[in-house]
């Protein structure tokens, strides 16, 4: 009887400690608002939530680059576009001031216009982003792409590098336009050939007609013309990129979405259930402890 006894004493504690674990598993459970706490909760459940959560961590940080991105090519297709509009200006000028007609005082008048202009075309290639960055120096972001040399002449100070953002699992786009290639292509620049330009136009003894002045003309036209079409290019390869970043963009919140959601299904509580087996184990523990206090009485009984 006594053996009995003891087997049934040592049962009740172990269901009691059983039950009571459950009890505070639910507890936590409802606290969290989570069915899986520990991958022991659901061993399946806990591999297919972690690669997930993996996979929209991933696809976050790519939305993050493309938000870069895209801020990146709007500030330098913007800049692009008001130095595309500067410079048509500058073709109408250097269009009239070769006319015939265009008296010394005229050509004077433009040549001022042109310097304008010119400090203007050097202030968009100087660019800078939010945080300081120059938008077309290459990957040399902190240094000045187009600065003036002891010889009073224009150079790019930049390099020639871009970098690879990556955009999804297999594909990037580049980042930094070096501005050698949009404003120093060719034999000649635009600041440099502005430059030249001007001093034939302030020159009173040079006029259309005059070989010097019509060579500077004709050189004066090609640059502008070359600036021009490089400009528009790099605009337009711009335009295409943002049309891919808008196309990842809504792939990646679609499947953070998406992922979002079968996350929840797995590893959220159904908090109906969840107060059902509570109250469930709530009841056995209480008459495992009525069980146990039985017991024990009868125990201390046998041994009187």
């Amino acid at each position: 009887m006594r053996v009995a006894s003891q087997q049934l004493y040592t049962s009740s504690v172990y269901s009691m400690q059983q039950t009571t674990q459950a009890i505070t598993d639910t507890m936590l459970q409802m606290s969290y608002g989570k069915s899986i706490l520990a991958p022991s909760d659901d061993p399946i459940g806990a591999v297919k939530v972690m690669g997930l959560e993996s996979d929209t961590n991933q696809a976050n940080q790519y939305l993050d680059n493309i938000s870069t991105l895209s801020d990146y090519y709007g500030r330098a297709e913007s800049t692009l576009l008001s130095m595309n509009d500067t410079l048509l200006r500058a073709t109408e000028i250097v269009t009239a001031a070769g006319s015939s007609t265009t008296t010394a005082e005229g050509r004077q008048a433009y040549a001022e216009e042109l310097r304008s202009i010119q400090s203007s075309l050097v202030d968009f290639a100087n660019s800078q982003d939010d945080n300081g960055n120059y938008l077309f120096a290459g990957n040399a972001t902190t240094t000045e792409p187009v600065t003036i040399d002891s010889n009073g002449d224009y150079v790019y100070a930049g390099n020639s590098d871009t970098r690879e953002v990556p955009i999804s699992e297999s594909s990037s786009l580049e980042v930094n336009y070096p501005g050698d290639e949009l404003f120093f292509s060719g034999t000649n620049d635009i600041f440099n050939e502005l430059n030249d330009y001007i001093e034939v136009l302030e020159d009173p003894t040079l006029s259309p007609g005059d070989p010097q002045f019509d060579a500077a003309q004709a050189e004066m036209t090609a640059v502008l013309d070359e600036t021009r079409g490089s400009i528009n290019s790099a605009m337009t390869s711009m335009g295409s990129k943002q049309n891919t970043l808008t196309m990842m963009e809504t792939h990646h919140k679609d499947m953070v979405l998406y992922n979002s959601k079968v996350i929840g299904e797995t590893e959220d509580l159904d908090y109906a259930e969840a107060m059902t087996d509570y109250t469930q184990n709530l009841t056995v523990l209480q008459a495992t402890q009525s069980t146990y206090v039985k017991i024990a009485n009868l125990s201390l009984f046998n041994e009187m």
